[in-house]
């Protein structure tokens, strides 16, 4: 378990008390992880479909060495700039203990499952099941996970704009799914990103506290 130190701990108790005095909920943090992923996976999902569908032909856009990058750089972003944004006012709160705890394991489950589906492509073959089909998943289990940590979130900081969005990426999750297999899921999951990731990111980053504890 992570100790706290006694100063962080005193200004978090101060922060959320000036708030109650307020009538005001701590606001949530680290908003800018939400727009560094969906930016990241947007940008890549709306290149790779531009690739495919020969809109824009760019060789380098798609394959695997492509993806890599795109994590790496959405990984690297985020140990880059997470830190900061949870050392901010409020971090501390049952809201945003809630929201980093099932971002951040979206994140890993979501990275291990690229991983898995590249590492049994073999056994997807023997079984008679296209690895495209498996990859196609990706997009319609993140919106599912996107929905509940969404949800999740909204419960635990009081925010019901947010079940709105929750809303939206199961919506997203099932049209996902109804185009695995077609190149038009990669422009849908782009578009997803963006509304369920990086417009609240924004929303998320206009209403947190400048300052850091």
């Amino acid at each position: 378990m992570t100790k706290v130190p006694n100063g962080d701990l005193a200004g978090e108790i101060a922060y959320v008390k000036t708030l109650a005095e307020e009538g005001r909920n701590a606001p949530l943090v680290g908003g800018v992880l939400y727009v560094i992923w969906g930016g990241v996976v947007g940008l890549a999902a709306a290149l790779t479909y531009f690739s495919v569908a020969g809109l824009l032909p760019m060789p380098f856009v798609g394959g695997l060495p492509f993806w890599i990058g795109a994590m790496a750089i959405g990984w690297g972003a985020s140990f880059l700039f997470g830190p900061r944004a949870l050392r901010k006012p409020g971090a501390l709160t049952i809201g945003n203990k809630t929201a980093s705890a099932a971002w951040f394991a979206i994140g890993v489950f979501m990275s291990l499952f690229w991983i898995a589906a590249m590492a049994f492509e073999g056994q997807f073959k023997a079984a008679g099941v296209e690895p495209q089909f498996v990859f196609g998943l990706m997009f319609p289990i993140a919106f599912v996970l996107y929905g509940v940590a969404f949800y999740a979130t909204a419960v635990a900081a009081r925010l019901d704009w947010m079940r709105g969005f929750a809303i939206a990426a199961w919506i997203f999750s099932i049209a996902a799914l109804y185009f695995i297999g077609d190149a038009r899921q990669l422009l849908l999951g782009a578009v997803g990103s963006l509304v369920c990731a990086v417009f609240p990111g924004f929303i998320l980053m206009r209403r947190e506290p400048s300052d850091v504890v």
